[in-house]
């Protein structure tokens, strides 16, 4: 579930939270971690109330994941609003970050109005730190489900390795080797190995 923020009313989360056929996670993406940066990109919200908003999430959603989208290297965006990003996302915390570079598209306001002057070099730094402090975060959060069963829907085959993969209800990715056929079933998996974009597990009987 991909949402702006405005978006993200009680009513939706209360929904998520009390029906069993919709998953525990939630993408709202921020894009950036500087108000200054916010409003050039005419998202509508402060830091503050995103900041917000991720609280009522967790709050009225237990145990749910949240994901979000990050651009760097918005026409513009100095050294120290990117440090306001990267400070946001290590406060908050949340389970997955994608992670882009700004690029230039035709017909859009940004591209009309604001000249794209940031090396490729430099927004390819920013993203990289973004992306390694994510993948610090996510690491400390998956550590805890070694040991773990989850509940994974299977949506095919590693060719290679022989091993299946499907997604947790937090939209974790788990692979696990097995001989029957698990293609769009649902299965119990031990958690016996946690990276920071993915888990390994076994087959529960």
């Amino acid at each position: 579930l991909t949402s702006h923020p405005h978006w993200m009313k009680d009513a939706l989360l209360d929904a998520v939270a009390a029906l069993p056929k919709v998953c525990e996670h939630i993408e709202v993406p921020v894009q950036a971690g500087d108000d200054e940066v916010l409003a050039l990109m005419r998202r509508g919200y402060t830091v503050a109330d995103y900041r917000q908003l991720v609280a009522r999430i967790r709050e009225r959603i237990p145990g749910v994941s949240i994901a979000t989208d990050i651009i760097v290297g918005f026409p513009g965006e100095t050294e120290a609003q990117f440090q306001h990003t990267y400070d946001l996302l290590a406060e908050l915390r949340l389970d997955k970050a994608h992670i882009a570079r700004y690029s230039s598209r035709p017909l859009t306001l940004a591209t009309r109005r604001y000249e794209d002057s940031l090396p490729h070099e430099e927004k390819e730094r920013r993203r990289r730190l973004l992306d390694e402090l994510q993948g610090e975060i996510a690491a400390e959060l998956n550590a805890p489900l070694v040991g773990q069963t989850v509940e994974v829907l299977v949506e095919g085959k590693q060719a290679r390795r022989e091993r299946w993969y499907g997604r947790t209800r937090t939209d974790r990715l788990v692979f696990f080797a097995d001989d029957a056929d698990w293609l769009g079933r649902m299965a119990s998996v031990k958690v016996t190995w946690a990276g920071p974009w993915s888990l390994v597990g076994e087959v529960v009987a």
